[in-house]
């Protein structure tokens, strides 16, 4: 008897402690999601001249800082090939060729950026999702520890 209040016991005991992983699971969110902004013309002292400033939707703005998860074409945006975003379309009509917004892309900061990766393949990537609401020149969207998902 006292064997078996033992072994409940520890059953009991180990059941309660949290065996869920505590790793933060991606949030799966669209391009119609992050299509949900407004450019608005504001003047820049530092440029002197007009630029444009996203405005992100509520829908957005809660994404901010947050494990996402995004399908898209991949796109290199430097010779080398280690620097790389991901758009909604492919090369020939994402936001470089003058076929989209900027909302269509996404700047991918990879973990491991020694990976060579082919122009326009069709993946799922996941990471912390930034905006960007003071860098003028910058992507409006970073995906910070992007990494590929199997």
């Amino acid at each position: 008897m006292v064997k078996n209040m033992y072994f409940f016991s520890t059953v009991l005991l180990l059941c309660s402690f949290n065996t869920h992983n505590n790793n933060r699971v991606a949030e799966e969110v669209s391009w119609e999601t992050l299509s949900n902004i407004i450019l608005k013309e504001v003047w820049s002292n530092k440029y002197k001249m007009k630029i444009k400033k996203p405005v992100f939707d509520a829908s957005i703005r809660k994404l901010n800082g947050r494990m996402i998860s995004i399908a898209g074409f991949l796109i290199p945006i430097t010779t080398y090939g280690k620097d790389y975003v991901i758009s909604a379309n492919p090369y020939s009509g994402c936001y470089f060729c003058g076929n989209a917004g900027i909302e269509t892309i996404i700047e991918l900061k990879f973990d491991n950026n020694n990976i060579r990766h082919k122009t326009d393949r069709y993946l799922v990537v996941e990471g912390k999702l930034i905006l960007n609401e003071g860098d003028d020149l910058g992507f409006i969207y970073t995906l910070q520890n992007a990494k590929e998902v199997q």
